[in-house]
């Protein structure tokens, strides 16, 4: 892992601090991705996103969403970045009539025929367009700025170097640009996969990718006998496809001295302990980065605590080298846990039920088991189940998953905080 980096060394602008962009598959999780330091998410509603398997926001969630966030003073974007069919297109402009009486801060947009709908119908709502898009130089970045996009995410595939001559020529025409930081890799181009449309009818670029790149494989060229490719395999198969998870929590300095208007985090299907932790930290890598004087938060300890969560293993992908792991697929297709989710603080009035607040179970719980509150600024706070009460203060033998248990006030919980278990963790009560 690098060392500390001092501000003075990578000449940061502290007026151009970066934004923290983060996903939200559902209404519970835009709560969470804000209360956990983000400064936008981005999420959709029922139709026209990439991630049809998320529960998405209906027409009234949106609304909710967008006024929870605004009195926060934080973004909402939504993603209308389906690649549109011809029946889209009839559907398309009252829905994005709808986005523009929200006033929601961006569209996200890959396909050029949505973009022509979004400039007759939402006119005044800027729009962003998606990594899916596959924008890899500066002159494809000015031909988007032309067609009225005020921001783009550009493609996974470029190198530090091709990365930074970008970025200086968007600051220079005055064009925003957005780079992931965080999350699974799609072993396709930025995205253009056909592998799950091909198997299973499930087009990956309709919103409804099945993941076959992480299946198991058998490797066979039958017109080739005798070369190999270097393919390594267990007795399950060979995951040559299954792609490690970007992590780019200690190259944050470099990143923002850049000049790079968001950094994104991937995981609209993610979970809430996932987007609670990634939240935290990066929000925690930005804020170290532009104090004004001093250094950079150990940039080993932040990625630890991105180890907590459920993950492929790493990879910096193609931005930086990284000769301890140069390959950017994974062997295995199992994913490392060691905390999990453990439920979600829920506060009724306090005349319901006076000095207590409940937990949401997220998965079974029992007694003995040591729960950790996650807080905003990266701490945490331990509290062992001496025994389970239900809303009603029974005692129960154990917790199952989407019901609600009482805890005492212990603990300075907040509406929507998360709380994780460590895999295995018990303690003893005798």
């Amino acid at each position: 892992m690098p060392g500390d980096i001092h501000v003075d060394q990578i000449g940061l602008n502290h007026q151009f601090k970066p934004e923290l962009l983060a996903p939200a598959g559902n209404m519970d999780k835009c709560r969470i991705a804000l209360l956990y330091g983000a400064d936008a998410i981005y999420c959709a509603g029922k139709d026209f996103s990439l991630r049809g398997f998320t529960h998405n926001l209906s027409s009234e969630q949106l609304a909710e969403a967008l006024f929870f966030a605004h009195i926060h003073r934080k973004k909402i974007y939504v993603a209308v970045n389906v690649f549109a069919r011809q029946a889209d297109l009839k559907e398309l402009p009252a829905y994005l009539e709808y986005l523009q009486h929200l006033s929601v801060d961006a569209l996200i947009i890959s396909d050029p025929g949505v973009l022509l709908l979004a400039r007759r119908h939402a006119p005044r709502i800027p729009v962003h367009l998606s990594t899916q898009a596959n924008t890899t130089n500066s002159l494809s970045m000015t031909f988007w700025r032309d067609q009225g996009v005020s921001r783009i995410n550009l493609a996974r595939e470029l190198s530090f170097s091709e990365l930074a001559e970008i970025a200086e020529s968007a600051n220079r025409e005055q064009i925003e640009i957005e780079v992931f930081v965080h999350g699974a890799m799609c072993m396709s181009y930025s995205g253009r996969c056909l592998i799950s449309a091909y198997l299973n009818r499930r087009s990956a670029n309709s919103g409804y990718c099945t993941q076959p790149c992480r299946w198991s494989y058998r490797l066979v060229e039958e017109k080739r006998p005798g070369e190999f490719f270097p393919v390594v395999e267990d007795h399950r198969g060979t995951f040559i496809f299954n792609s490690k998870d970007l992590c780019l929590v200690e190259h944050i300095a470099e990143l923002s001295a850049l000049g790079i208007s968001s950094f994104k985090i991937e995981g609209r299907m993610k979970g809430a302990l996932y987007l609670a932790s990634v939240t935290q930290t990066y929000r925690r890598a930005i804020d170290n980065c532009f104090k004004e004087s001093g250094t950079t938060d150990c940039s080993l300890h932040l990625f630890e605590d991105l180890l907590k969560v459920s993950h492929r293993p790493y990879t910096k992908g193609l931005l930086f080298d990284d000769p301890a792991a140069p390959a950017n697929t994974e062997g295995e297709i199992d994913y490392v846990r060691t905390h999990t989710l453990a439920g979600i603080v829920r506060v009724l009035p306090e005349s319901v039920v006076p000095a207590s607040f409940f937990i949401e179970a997220r998965s079974t719980l029992k007694p003995g088991q040591v729960l950790e509150f996650i807080f905003p600024d990266g701490s945490c706070r331990s509290h062992v189940l001496d025994q389970i009460e239900d809303m009603a203060g029974n005692i129960l033998p154990q917790a199952h998953p989407n019901s609600w248990i009482k805890c005492p006030a212990k603990i300075p919980a907040f509406p929507s905080q998360v709380v994780r278990t460590h895999a295995g963790r018990q303690q003893s009560l005798t």
